[in-house]
């Protein structure tokens, strides 16, 4: 293999599970655009979309716990194995009610909400799984390799793929590509090699639970980081999904393609971080250079409150998806050097939960604050709210790890 190669990427385990995974990625990012406009072709009120797309949250909500309960029980690659294949299955049979003619909103709603119980188990499994196939020194690196396919994959290449697939072809090709790269990825988990289930705790799965839960708690580096990041996501970093638009179309008074140029701004900016992440490892501080980077993309988002014209909005997008990259990437690695890998599975799914749960809340209230008070105002509020949250950081006991991370960082090996 290539010295150019990443080091994560010379393990045969982690580059099987990142391709089949990329490419899985890139089959969402043409499943999000088919679903919408399939489900508005069906049903042209916004009311029916809402539907079909809460149907897959929920579900991922209630079940996060369990599925991280799951996880610590049985082999990870097993476990990501049974959500590739149901979610590949799900999707392959509205391909063919598609295909049929014999499509209803129902059954979208129906199929969501499998694809959201197989989401709160894929979750886990793949945090969990990653330090089991990875060496310490390139979680991050990992970790890094990861986001960049996640922002490319997903938000740049899947949707414009869709969108010339269902032009092209129709829906129902869209759907069965989505299908395809599920059994793509399923065939790489199980090219991957096999290891051991986690020891037995023991326990009952409820006993489990509330082991996991009393783990968290009892962290606090982890608690109060889990609990400022929920709150600065409910208040600033999801509502960007509706305020962005707002400011677009009716404050700076501008059409689809400055709309398009500000996300794919904000897309350049997160896959760039990622990739010198790759490139160039972390450095020596990762929790205090997380939330600094955090704090970053806060104050970018309320510069961009009061953002004159779309390409100063272009610009703070790219230092906000770009810093909140930085961030993220670092944030799962330092999750698996410090929890126990017996406890992963279970820690995992309360950073999911507690990062997906206050989401729906803050998109809908922003949008409803921006009713009220306006779409730059409720932005710079969100914006300033998520800065003073970075503050989390000076709380005692949250950068007490860092000690333990500085031991064992080494460059990234390209």
């Amino acid at each position: 293999m290539s010295k150019a190669t990443p080091g994560a990427l010379r393990h045969r385990d982690f580059a099987l599970l990142w391709s089949g995974q990329s490419i899985s990625l890139v089959g969402d990012g043409v499943f999000t655009v088919a679903l919408a406009l399939e489900t508005l072709r069906i049903d042209n009120h916004p009311i029916a979309l809402s539907l079909v797309l809460a149907a897959r949250l929920l579900p991922t909500v209630l079940l996060l716990v369990a599925g991280g309960v799951i996880v610590d029980r049985v082999p990870r690659r097993l476990a990501m194995l049974a959500s590739d294949s149901t979610r590949g299955v799900a999707v392959a049979v509205i391909a063919v009610l598609v295909a049929l003619g014999a499509l209803q909103v129902w059954e979208l709603v129906l199929m969501s909400a499998v694809f959201g119980a197989a989401d709160a188990l894929f979750y886990p499994a793949a945090t969990a799984l990653t330090p089991e196939i990875l060496p310490a020194e390139l979680l991050v690196q990992g970790s890094a390799l990861n986001h960049t396919s996640q922002t490319v994959a997903q938000a740049l290449i899947g949707p414009a793929l869709g969108g010339l697939i269902v032009a092209a072809v129709g829906y129902e090709w869209a759907f069965a590509i989505d299908a395809v790269s599920f059994a793509v990825s399923a065939a790489c988990v199980i090219a991957m090699a096999s290891r051991p289930r986690p020891e037995p705790s023991g326990h009952s799965p409820l006993a489990d639970a509330r082991e996991g839960l009393r783990y968290v708690r009892s962290q606090r580096w982890l608690w109060v980081s889990l609990a400022g990041a929920g709150l600065a996501n409910f208040a600033a970093f999801s509502p960007l999904g509706v305020l962005v638009p707002l400011l677009v179309r009716n404050v700076l008074h501008q059409g689809p393609l400055a709309l398009g140029l500000v996300l794919a701004a904000g897309g350049v900016g997160g896959g760039v971080t990622a990739l010198l992440v790759a490139k160039f490892g972390a450095p020596r501080l990762r929790i205090t250079s997380m939330w600094a980077g955090w704090a970053i993309s806060a104050a970018a988002i309320a510069a961009l409150a009061v953002a004159p014209n779309i390409w100063v909005a272009g610009a703070c997008a790219f230092i906000i998806t770009g810093t909140l990259m930085y961030g993220n990437v670092l944030w799962n690695p330092i999750m698996q050097e410090l929890v126990p890998p017996e406890l992963l599975g279970r820690a995992s799914s309360v950073d999911w939960l507690v990062s997906l749960s206050l989401s729906p809340l803050g998109v809908l209230m922003s949008g409803a604050a921006a009713g009220v008070i306006g779409t730059r105002a409720t932005m710079l509020i969100g914006g300033c709210i998520a800065l003073a949250l970075c503050g989390i950081l000076f709380v005692p006991g949250v950068r007490d790890p860092e000690r333990r991370l500085s031991s064992r960082i080494a460059p990234a090996s390209c």
